[in-house]
Parts: C-alpha cells; sequence; structure tokens
C-alpha cells in the first residue's frame, strides 16, 4: 500500500484486516491438520488465532519501523499533512511542525500492533466457531 500510494485511503484498513484474517484461516487449517491430525477444539483454535495475530502485529510493526526509517523518509510528512487536511483548513502557521514533533515511527507501529492484535482476537473468536474439528 506504501508503493502504491493507498496508504491514506480509508479502505486500506480493510485490506490490512482482511489480510489477517487469510492468516488466521490458513494458519489455523495448516495447524489442525499437520500438528493436531485433523482435530481442534474450539479453544485450541482461538489460541493459534490469537498467537497468528500477534506474530501478524510484530511483523507489520517491525516493517513500519523499517519502511518508515530506511525507505520512505518523508512518509512521516504525509502523515502529518493527512492529519492536518482532516482537521480542516483553519490551522496555525505552526501547527505542521508542532504535529511532525510528535509522530514517530514507533508511534505509528505500536499502535497498529495493538490494532492487529485486537482485530486478530476477534476475528479468531469468530472464525474458530467454523474451524473446531471433534477430537
Amino acid at each position: 500500500m506504501y508503493l502504491a500510494g493507498v496508504y491514506f485511503a480509508p479502505w486500506s484498513m480493510a485490506v490490512s484486516v482482511g489480510v489477517l484474517f487469510l492468516c488466521i484461516v490458513v494458519g489455523t487449517s495448516w495447524y489442525t491438520a499437520r500438528v493436531l491430525n485433523s482435530a481442534i477444539t474450539y479453544p485450541q483454535a482461538v489460541l493459534v488465532g490469537m498467537t497468528i495475530s500477534v506474530c501478524t502485529g510484530l511483523v507489520y510493526a517491525c516493517y513500519n519501523v523499517m519502511t518508515i526509517s530506511f525507505f520512505y523518509p518523508h512518509f512521516l510528512d504525509e502523515v502529518v499533512r493527512a492529519r492536518l487536511a482532516e482537521t480542516g483548513p483553519q490551522q496555525s502557521p505552526g501547527a505542521f511542525a508542532a504535529m511532525r514533533a510528535q509522530v514517530s515511527a514507533t508511534g505509528i507501529a505500536i499502535p497498529n500492533l495493538v490494532r492487529l492484535s485486537v482485530f486478530g482476537t476477534v476475528l479468531s473468536l469468530v472464525t474458530s466457531l467454523f474451524l473446531k474439528r471433534k477430537m
């Protein structure tokens, strides 16, 4: 989404959640078939989904920090411009500098980690209903 320039699109979070959903379904199915001999309980499926969610969130957070720090040096400026555009035209002259001082790669990565972990837990609770298999 960085490369395509759609990171700030309203639907970009839906893409992240969709990828997380696919990771949970595929990962839980793989774990059930390969490790648990095609039998998994609801609590096991939830735990597997939560583990996948947290790991996906960690990878995404590390990716955020690395790409913002090394490959997209102007990304944080774009974040500030997008936030200022949402607040409207009544901005003080120093608003950009003040907000830019508060924005960091870690400040973007940690909320993304938390967000994906929470969404992943909710998705795990739902998908586990369909992925559980009797022992």
